[in-house]
């Protein structure tokens, strides 16, 4: 598609983007235009029975992640986007270097909203498409391979989500990118099924669904789809979700170096504790730190930091025991721990590691007594 914009006035978008809403994300169309005029359109402008759509602007954290994923840009890697909703994402890729792009959505109402983007948007749109599709129809569509997917907003969407996430796993090359509700509160490594509308814009169109607890189911999948290195780069409260619901985004990749830069990138110090605490612990979960200098990393975050004084079998159960979820250890701490036979030994038996970088190692205490 061209990048060329259309000579229509800036009024003439607008109303175009009130007829096209309602508009999940904010996108810029024209440096004095976006999808969030929409937010104009007189009361009762769209069906109660569209649902509740929320508007959000993704766009900083979004790129900000992709910069650490690639330091250099997508430099013309092609990207497919499921369930791609307006095409935010790939027009986010687009600004990132991204070369050919193809999405598609189950319905007609975002796919309409991604071509308009494309036909009238002032940034790069070249080498986009965009298609109304089932993602369980995509082994058919013929749309060939990919070296970066999106699976973003669709995976608690799905009644069978190994055979969706598979379809789209076997037409990526290098990285697949996952971000989806979460149930909250509940240990990792489930699956929780619920029903949803099937007709509603912010919902599936299949009404059984199921939501993961955590970055390990999503893990499991993807190694036994092919993606054995898996990073977590959010794991939080989505303020504007209901309570029980969180919101998680996990990365997988084909080849153990494609993590490289993203793991340099891990803050030192205190800093790179909390940014792994953070990114591997469950909101809401108590987290047992042992770390030499951590001062203020222990607050905040959304997680329950307690300092761990004595690293002792006896303690961590005791501590365990009262609802500790994680044990976290800086640097010097997992240096020391290789000196503690007893407590090496504990912890290979009761607990596993669920992230380990130059700044910290996280295990799960959840696991105790699990093979």
């Amino acid at each position: 598609m061209s990048s060329a914009p259309d000579l229509t006035t800036a009024d003439e978008l607008r109303d175009e983007i009130v007829r096209l809403g309602p508009w999940h994300i904010d996108i810029e169309v024209t440096p004095e235009v976006s999808t969030s005029a929409f937010l104009d359109a007189p009361a009762g402008a769209y069906p109660d029975a569209l649902g509740k759509v929320n508007f959000h602007d993704p766009r900083e954290g979004f790129l900000r992640r992709l910069g650490r994923l690639f330091p250099r840009g997508l430099e013309g890697l092609s990207v497919l986007d499921c369930a791609c909703n307006c095409g935010a994402y790939l027009f986010y890729a687009k600004e990132a270097g991204a070369g050919r792009c193809v999405g598609f959505d189950l319905r007609d109402h975002w796919i309409d909203q991604a071509r308009f983007l494309a036909r009238h948007r002032q940034a790069p749109t070249d080498d986009m498409r965009f298609e109304v599709a089932d993602l369980y129809d995509l082994p058919n569509l013929g749309l060939g391979s990919f070296d970066v997917t999106f699976f973003l907003g669709i995976f608690y969407h799905l009644p069978d989500v190994v055979t969706g996430l598979k379809a789209a796993a076997d037409v990526t090359g290098e990285a697949l990118v996952i971000n989806t509700a979460t149930y909250a509160g509940r240990p990792d490594g489930l699956l929780v099924a619920e029903q949803e509308s099937p007709s509603k814009l912010m919902s599936g169109g299949y009404g059984l669904c199921w939501f993961p607890t955590g970055p390990e189911v999503l893990a499991a999948i993807l190694g036994w789809l092919g993606f054995p290195e898996v990073r977590c780069s959010v794991w939080r409260h989505a303020p504007r979700q209901r309570a029980a619901l969180d919101r998680l985004e996990v990365i997988g990749a084909r080849t153990p170096r494609f993590f490289d830069d993203w793991d340099a990138a891990t803050p030192e110090g205190a800093r790179g504790v909390r940014a792994t605490i953070d990114t591997a612990t469950r909101p809401g979960a108590t987290v047992l730190v042992l770390a030499s200098e951590l001062g203020d990393a222990l607050e905040g975050g959304g997680r329950t930091c307690l300092p761990l004084a004595a690293p002792v079998v006896e303690e961590l159960e005791r501590r365990r025991g009262e609802g500790a979820a994680y044990l976290a250890l800086d640097q010097r701490a997992r240096a020391a721990l290789d000196q503690d036979e007893a407590l090496a030994a504990h912890l290979s038996r009761h607990a596993r590691v669920i992230a380990d970088n130059a700044a910290c190692r996280v295990y799960s205490l959840e696991h105790a007594g699990r093979p």
